[in-house]
């Protein structure tokens, strides 16, 4: 991050410039898109949660959770705080937090599937500085997958794993290839809702492009979910900088959407997180008191 910082010469005057020109309306289907990113991914987690336990978890602790895990992953490694993030919850529910962890870790696979899946009409794009190749790439890449979730199930049971990895392939082969499909639909949604966020961005800042972001989100995704960084500091900022660059977009142009990336993102992430908090600290503090109420 530092080095991006030098490198882009970034400086007060460029957070001056951004605050002069950042449009605020967007922030508002921003929030809507943060918390409907995270409730997909809660939905998601609690059906893997029901196939791995055979009780499908609450969807209000689940999407705490998932609030919580969104806000920390502005700092943290994203990835390993969900899947300890779902450990927790499960261990402090009375239920298996190593079974809890182990779904958390399913659900993040997940994501990673789906954004590997389309980062690779994403590079061709990139390569070729056109956009409609990562259409026409999408538009073939999400019903192959599809196919790819219906032979899953049977690959699954054809595999003999070592015995290290017999307890995930037990878990993973209770998967029948109708929850697949709901898995994989909810995993589009959510990089669908996070290229809706980038967007959400560009119309608060608008110095980039359209076609740029739609090429970026899933290489960015890729990039940062591959390196495992806190918050993805430096890996989001210079792997959106160099595809920007590739789309002839000017580097003040890439520095300010990349600052107000930064910031948006992250404030809207963390507003859920304490508002979630805020909720559910409400509900701890009147639960105890109904409780100790003396009956009429």
């Amino acid at each position: 991050m530092a080095l991006w910082v030098r490198s882009f010469g970034v400086s007060g005057a460029e957070f001056q410039t951004l605050f002069d020109h950042l449009i605020l309306w967007p922030v508002v289907p921003l929030l809507a898109l943060v918390v409907g990113h995270v409730a997909l991914s809660s939905w998601r987690w609690s059906l893997i949660e029901e196939v791995l336990s055979g009780v499908r978890p609450r969807f209000g602790p689940a999407f705490a959770t998932g609030a919580f895990a969104q806000g920390l992953g502005t700092f943290l490694p994203s990835p390993l705080v969900n899947v300890a993030c779902r450990g927790l919850a499960n261990r402090l529910s009375g239920t298996s937090g190593l079974r809890g962890a182990l779904s958390g870790g399913i659900d993040q696979v997940a994501d990673f599937a789906v954004v590997l899946l389309l980062a690779i009409p994403a590079i061709a794009a990139f390569v070729h500085r056109d956009i409609l190749i990562y259409l026409w790439g999408c538009a073939l890449m999400v019903p192959l997958g599809l196919g790819m979730i219906f032979l899953l199930p049977t690959a699954i049971r054809w595999f003999r794993p070592p015995a290290f990895l017999r307890r995930v392939h037990d878990a993973a082969s209770r998967f029948d290839r109708v929850t697949l499909c709901k898995l994989y639909g909810i995993s589009l949604a959510r990089f669908i809702s996070l290229t809706l966020m980038n967007i959400a961005v560009h119309a608060a800042i608008g110095t980039v492009t359209i076609a740029a972001i739609l090429v970026g989100v899933p290489l960015v995704a890729l990039a940062t979910s591959v390196a495992m960084l806190p918050g993805a500091f430096g890996i989001s900022e210079w792997s959106f900088s160099v595809i920007f660059a590739g789309f002839s977009i000017g580097a003040a142009d890439i520095v300010l959407f990349v600052l107000a990336n930064r910031i948006l993102l992250t404030g809207t992430s963390l507003a859920v997180a304490a508002a979630t908090l805020s909720i559910k600290a409400s509900g701890w503090l009147v639960g105890p008191s109904r409780r100790q109420r003396p009956d009429r």
